[in-house]
């Protein structure tokens, strides 16, 4: 009989995440920036994307604006139609490439909770990926970003997870 090694995160550990973004907040002080505005961002696209046991996945991010070093704190939830999701903060930078184009990488931390799809092994994952965008005007863009979920060796289960998904974000 398999062992869910995974276990479901409470309410508790949920708001312990969300408590990470005053301290990343505190910790940078704001940048002069072009575009200093906070984004919001809706993402969907899919869950391990290279298996044959993908699954749909939807997201929403509140990406704050660019504090030392260009840096941006976000926070963000992510489910998929396994009934599995998670919720994560990290830190994101853009990087023009061009007029209208920009290249964000991004790293995070998120609380996994598997649901009925795939383990990763344990409840703390490590988001780091790659976003490339358009400016679609000065108040929104369109992207597709492309990340990996690992545990980075947590647990001896660490098959890891890819996700490609296609972004709006506005501001």
């Amino acid at each position: 009989m398999p062992v869910n090694r995974s276990p479901r995160f409470p309410l508790a550990a949920f708001l312990l995440t969300l408590a990470i973004l005053p301290v990343l907040t505190i910790l940078t002080t704001p940048a002069e920036a072009q575009d200093g505005s906070d984004r919001y961002a809706f993402t969907v696209g899919v869950f391990n994307v290279f298996e044959s046991t993908h699954s749909e996945e939807l997201g929403f991010e509140v990406r704050f604006g660019p504090r030392a070093f260009e840096l941006q704190p976000v926070i963000g939830v992510t489910v998929n139609s396994d009934e599995g999701g998670y919720v994560l903060a990290g830190l994101r930078r853009d990087f023009d490439a061009g007029d209208r184009w920009v290249v964000t990488p991004h790293f995070g931390i998120t609380l996994f909770d598997e649901g009925d799809g795939k383990d990763l092994g344990h409840a703390v994952e490590f988001r780091s990926g790659l976003e490339v965008s358009y400016r679609l005007n000065d108040r929104s863009r369109l992207g597709l970003s492309f990340y990996h979920l690992s545990n980075a060796g947590l647990d001896e289960i660490n098959p890891g997870s890819e996700s490609l998904v296609l972004v709006y974000s506005f501001r």
